[in-house]
């Protein structure tokens, strides 16, 4: 009975392996007129984190990442947006890619949702920033892609 249990295991393990599809997110580097970044606190450890979204099937980043601005924090994108670098966000979610953008040009508008979006100085990023997502506003600022980092 031991032997069944495992090869049903093993093939369910397989199954799911195969069905199941990687993730994909958009995640923003949102610059205001003053080079001040904007961020937002993490539900799960209070800390600060870029922006993201999930992108849905059929949907492309650049439309994810314009509604989600659009619908949760009531700012409109301008034209053009272009990814800065889409990257594999390893072992802290499996299959997971994300597209970041660096938005310098955009505006608000009217909306009912809440303010949960903070701005901050890249000189006095707050504590409690995920790591890598410093270092990515850092390459940002600088204007320098994460290859070109030594």
């Amino acid at each position: 009975m031991a032997l069944l249990s495992k090869i049903i295991a093993r093939g369910l393990q397989s199954y799911w392996r195969l069905t199941r599809g990687a993730t994909l997110a958009a995640q923003a580097c949102l610059l205001d007129a003053t080079n001040r970044v904007g961020l937002v606190k993490s539900g799960s450890d209070g800390g600060w984190l870029l922006p993201r979204t999930t992108v849905h099937r059929g949907e492309a980043l650049e439309q994810a990442l314009r509604c989600f601005f659009r619908d949760a924090h009531g700012i409109e994108l301008d034209i053009g947006l272009d990814p800065f670098w889409v990257y594999d966000e390893g072992s802290a979610r499996a299959g997971g890619w994300v597209g970041l953008f660096i938005i310098r040009d955009w505006r608000t508008v009217p909306t009912s949702a809440g303010p949960d979006l903070t701005f901050f100085d890249l000189t006095d990023l707050p504590p409690g920033l995920d790591a890598r997502d410093a270092a990515r506003i850092c390459q940002a600022a600088e204007g320098r892609a994460p290859f070109e980092v030594c």
